[in-house]
């Protein structure tokens, strides 16, 4: 292939790509789910796709489908974090592969160590296995408190950033709620739905807006149920 067919086919890919980003920013999940479908069956080693692919797989709950593009993204790229990420994603709610969750989270860690969230995630996974009653309680009581060093440490990385962006926020006011500091989280999601709207239009993800607005509905509604 001639190095100008190639740039062309480089620009057409890259084309696709923010195509169906915005897509899926807009909302739109299974639309723009199918459409990446469809054109990883024309270019299946596409990386940046493949990720698109598995963010819509989490959210359309589709675990099967996920687990195999987060090993296809592991494939393409195994010193990419967000391929065991994925897979970690894939295997948390399934009863009995916790453990398995655990060890693709650590690895994604391993390879980026301050992403909040996948310390969230890990966070999650602990305190599944915490609430495990098949488990020793001693055992249970150790992954707590690996959840709350997770917690921790993702609070205070987000502390230290100058300007949070609204998933930081996000992921902040989820510390909290996991942490059971409900009225915390309610000033954060108050803090992430102002700098959602004070992003640039082109960083919108509306399925986080989504996530913001539902979570703090039902953190407003435990505040409520503690108060009365």
């Amino acid at each position: 292939m001639s190095n100008v067919k190639k740039d062309k086919k480089e620009v057409m890919k890259g084309d696709a790509y923010k195509t169906l980003k915005a897509l899926y920013y807009s909302g739109k999940v299974k639309p723009s789910l199918n459409k990446i479908l469809v054109e990883l069956e024309n270019d299946s080693e596409n990386l940046e796709l493949t990720f698109l692919a598995c963010e819509c797989l989490i959210r359309t709950k589709n675990y099967d489908d996920l687990s195999m593009y987060a090993n296809v993204c592991i494939k393409l790229a195994p010193d990419n974090a967000a391929g065991y990420y994925y897979q970690g994603l894939a295997v948390q709610n399934t009863k009995g592969k916790e453990q398995e969750a655990l060890k693709n989270i650590n690895k994604a860690l391993t390879l980026d160590p301050d992403n909040t969230i996948y310390l969230k995630a890990k966070a999650v996974t602990h305190l599944l296995l915490y609430t495990d009653y098949h488990l020793p309680l001693t055992i249970a009581e150790k992954h707590r408190g690996k959840a709350k060093v997770s917690i921790l440490k993702a609070i205070e990385l987000i502390e230290q950033k100058e300007n949070p962006n609204f998933l930081d926020y996000l992921t902040l006011a989820d510390a909290m709620v996991l942490s059971s500091k409900n009225q915390d989280a309610k000033k954060y999601f108050i803090k992430a739905v102002n700098a959602f709207n004070a992003a640039d239009k082109s960083e919108q993800d509306m399925n986080i807006y989504k996530d913001i607005i539902k979570a703090q509905k039902a953190c407003l509604k435990l505040i409520d149920k503690f108060e009365d």
